[in-house]
């Protein structure tokens, strides 16, 4: 991602508000953020690619999983990490 992105993701999530594209007033927004990446973000860190504030701000929880292309059914673990309280159930499951 381009170190002008990082900068405006950043500031979305520290300002809670962003601009739309040819807009000319500020929009708030609430959001939550899950981001993946199979780079080396500690390695784009020394090189000076990846912003150090924007990878503090991400880097609150960190799940390192294996390749999914080594399992056949994927990780079922990580779903269930993943899985909010009520949802994915079928209708009339206890």
């Amino acid at each position: 991602m381009p170190l002008a992105c990082q900068a405006k993701l950043l500031r979305v999530l520290q300002e809670r508000e962003f601009e739309r594209v040819g807009g000319t007033r500020q929009i708030r927004c609430d959001i939550r953020l899950i981001a993946a990446t199979n780079h080396d973000l500690e390695a784009a860190l020394d090189r000076g690619t990846f912003r150090k504030d924007l990878y503090y701000r991400l880097n609150v929880v960190s799940l390192t999983m294996p390749p999914l292309r080594g399992s056949p059914r994927g990780h079922p673990a990580a779903g269930e990490l993943l899985r909010l309280p009520g949802h994915g159930k079928r209708p009339g499951a206890g």
